[in-house]
């Protein structure tokens, strides 16, 4: 062993760069790696930090998307009471609210504002999910005027040390579902990791009254926990035998338990709005990713340590000669192999380390913190070692398996098989690289198409900002007069929900002309069309007269008006009855992931608070000062007021932010995969030039050139890269076909794509092959030729 240790430490003294480039080359493959098994890991531990999680279902109806899901408060009560094997149940507020609620805490004598999502549900939530109460009690939801907080808002609120029980929290504008406005801290439960539907939010009781006979509106999802999970399809097969589901308007409903644990993968809203969610294709496709960058490692590995073949085989054979058995000076290049590679996993984990400390990965949902993720970062050292030890077999059997005499005659290196092994290694490196390279870049080509995409209204001149209730019962039009008197603000409107931020929206169906139409219903004010841009393609726009009228007035977009051979002056709904007065074009407001979305701009006298405010800037207008007039208005009409304002570019970069997650991830790895087929090709190169140096000095004492010396070499490659392209080029066409398939609007697939990954790639290989000959080319062919 210590002999092996010996001759470890004299190939780091003597090869320096070589170990260098191979450490590096393996350590950025390994912190990849890990990086990926810790999203991987948080992707497929989404919701079992809950101790009850194994017994928790959603329910569901069998209608898919967001109207199977969401139901109404009479039905959820049905649902929960239906069953001995129900241990308790509780409703939960979506995606309503998610902007957050306007609340303020006496700080020093002076009101403190900020805004926080408050959710509604019933008093057993915390109990049902178990949660891990800091101070306070887990019950404390069962008096109405009571709160529970996560400890990261109490400690914003009240510092680390100041306890939050008793603490009183007042709501500047009403909260969905309660009638109470001072509301009283009574627990503090320990905040909830990223990956689990809850959020760390604040939680309280809905009243009991509201809406509880009420099977029309549905506004809630429902979770329940059972004493026996084996039990959930008898559970649900006992309900829909015995409910009478004509009470919600659909006689041929059923509803299924989803478990808990299975809501992630499920894929239903990509904007995170309703459920979080992801792709179980994603996270295989990340998978399969990791292992091609320690694939192309690993390779690379081999190739660099038998490049070393020509300075290291004469040192071999003399402890051959001198009695060293060939087993045991095997096992001490295996170890070497070893060695390195958990030189590089542990140089690695410092990568992964510092990427963490500096938050250098934000599109990564995961927290990368090496202890919380123990269990994978130990995952990753075996593999590193198992890489380690498949690496080193071919150059452990490779140096030494040369006899002595045929070491000083100096042809063993060119040997054909030993050219056709390295060379397909070299070659499995390069279509790896290919097919990144493509994969990326189609990624972001379905990026920009996705921002690029005429949505059917004018969003580059709209700046959005939000008010609270409050602000906007009082003061909206003096909101919006204020506003018009900076010339460079042409119109203020405003709705109840943001426009194009998300894949869903308040949602109703109605029967028209015989026909059930399911449609976002967007309730604005009169000048919404005008302030967005969107043209009315037949009958008329909305009037002022139409806010103040108790008749409500539609407008719908072109796929809703041809699913139901909708004509403008026909009567609507019955929710909200009223006419449609008209219709607009191809407009779409949720992402190009899913189809044609039905859409209704709904005017009328609801009296409902509308506080998302759309401001239309006039071309040319100084955006810097427009955005200090609007601040300062909101801040003249509620100084504690927290002011935020969007453009669209930021509204979409949340919309598409799986996207872009997705893109970068996959850029990055594409670089690194690149950046270690590099490093292999050096590797080859240098071998082969070493063993090609008495070839280059002859051609050169014939009169080659350095150009014909480059351009032989090269040619080798050009030929390598070409062979790569042709086999990564089809395995690339179908892997995009694929995931393009999850886009209901999707770019073509274009073959100048195809054409640049092969161009990067044949060019960086020639400047690599030509950088690491030019010295060869250049040298002295006398030394050369004598030195063989």
């Amino acid at each position: 062993m210590k002999t092996i240790i010996r001759n470890f430490l004299s190939v780091l003294r003597r090869f320096k760069m070589a170990t260098a480039l191979n450490v590096t080359g393996l350590a950025v493959a390994f912190a990849a790696f890990i990086v990926i098994l810790i999203q991987i890991n948080f992707e497929r531990t989404f919701d079992r930090c809950h101790p009850t999680s194994g017994r928790i279902f959603r329910v569901d109806l069998t209608t898919p998307g967001t109207f199977g899901t969401i139901l109404p408060r009479a039905f959820v009560e049905a649902v929960i009471q239906s069953s001995p094997h129900i241990e308790a149940g509780t409703l939960l507020t979506p995606s309503f609210g998610q902007n957050g609620v306007y609340l303020s805490i006496d700080r020093d004598g002076q009101p403190f504002g900020f805004k926080e999502i408050v959710t509604t549900c019933h008093a057993t939530l915390p109990g049902i999910f178990a949660f891990p109460i800091v101070e306070g009690d887990i019950d404390c939801l069962r008096d109405p005027e009571k709160v529970m907080v996560p400890r990261s808002l109490a400690m914003k609120l009240f510092g680390e040390d100041a306890s939050a029980i008793g603490k009183t929290l007042r709501a500047e504008e009403s909260i969905w579902t309660k009638s109470v406005q001072l509301l009283t801290i009574g627990a503090v439960y320990k905040d909830f990791p990223e990956n689990t539907q809850l959020r760390n939010v604040i939680y309280t009781a809905i009243d009991p009254d509201y809406n509880v006979r009420n099977f029309g509106a549905s506004n809630w999802v429902c979770y329940l926990l059972l004493d026996d999970p084996a039990l959930a399809d008898d559970v649900a097969d006992n309900f829909n035998r015995h409910f009478d589901f004509k009470k919600i308007g659909r006689e041929d409903e059923q509803i299924c338990l989803v478990p808990l644990t299975d809501i992630y993968y499920r894929n239903e809203t990509q904007d995170g709005g309703t459920f979080r969610s992801g792709s179980r294709e994603v996270t295989n496709l990340l998978l399969g990713i990791a292992l091609l960058i320690i694939v192309v490692a690993g390779i690379n590995f081999t190739n660099f340590s038998t490049s070393l073949a020509p300075l290291r085989i004469k040192s071999i054979n003399t402890q051959k000669v001198l009695g060293s058995p060939e087993g045991l000076l095997r096992r001490a290049l295996w170890v070497e192999a070893v060695l390195v590679s958990f030189i590089a996993w542990l140089v690695s984990l410092s990568i992964v380390w510092g990427l963490d400390i500096v938050e250098a990965l934000p599109f990564i949902d995961a927290d990368l913190d090496l202890i919380a993720n123990l269990p994978v970062v130990l995952l990753s050292g075996v593999i590193a070692l198992i890489t380690g030890l498949i690496a080193g077999i071919y150059p452990a059997f490779y140096i030494t398996s040369f006899p002595p005499a045929l070491v000083l005659k100096g042809s063993f290196g060119l040997s054909p098989a030993g050219r056709k092994l390295r060379t397909g290694l070299i070659c499995i490196q390069f279509v790896v690289s290919i097919l990144l390279i493509i994969g990326a870049s189609f990624v972001r080509v379905q990026n920009g198409y996705m921002r690029d995409f005429s949505l059917g209204f004018d969003k580059d001149q709209v700046a959005v900002v939000e008010l609270n209730s409050r602000m906007y019962d009082k003061h909206h039009e003096t909101y919006k007069n204020r506003l018009k008197e900076y010339p460079g603000i042409e119109d203020v409107a405003f709705s109840m929900e943001k426009v194009g931020s998300k894949d869903g929206y308040n949602t109703n169906e109605v029967t028209y002309k015989d026909k059930a139409i399911q449609y976002f219903m967007i309730i604005s004010s009169s000048n919404i069309l005008r302030v967005l841009g969107i043209p009315v393609i037949e009958g008329r726009d909305f009037s002022k007269a139409d806010e103040l009228s108790d008749k409500v007035s539609y407008i719908f977009n072109r796929p809703a008006s041809l699913q139901g051979d909708m004509r403008a002056g026909d009567s609507f709904g019955n929710y909200a009855p009223g006419r449609l007065i008209g219709f607009v074009g191809d407009v779409k407001l949720t992402s190009l992931r899913s189809g044609e979305s039905n859409i209704a701009f709904v005017v009328g006298n609801f009296g409902y608070t509308m506080p998302v405010s759309y401001i239309r800037l006039k071309a040319g207008s100084d955006i810097h000062a427009a955005v200090n007039h609007i601040r300062n208005v909101v801040t003249e009409l509620d100084p504690s007021y927290p002011f935020h304002i969007e453009f669209y570019d930021e509204i979409f970069n949340h919309l598409y932010r799986k996207e872009e997650n997705l893109r970068d991830l996959v850029t990055i790895f594409s670089l690194l995969a690149i950046m270690i087929s590099l490093v292999g090709v050096f590797g080859f190169v240098m071998f082969e030039t070493q063993y090609r140096r008495k070839e280059i000095g002859i051609r050169k004492v014939h009169g080659a050139t350095v150009g014909e010396i480059l351009s032989m070499f090269n040619r080798t490659y050009l030929r390598i890269v070409g062979i790569c392209f042709v086999i990564a080029a089809p395995i690339a066409w179908w892997g995009v076909k694929q995931w393009l398939e999850g886009f209901a609007y999707k770019t073509p697939i274009h073959g100048w794509v195809f054409l640049i990954a092969l161009l990067l790639v044949t060019v960086i290989t020639l400047l690599t092959v030509s950088f690491q000959n030019w010295k060869a080319a250049n040298e002295n062919p006398v030394n050369s030729i004598k030195s063989e």
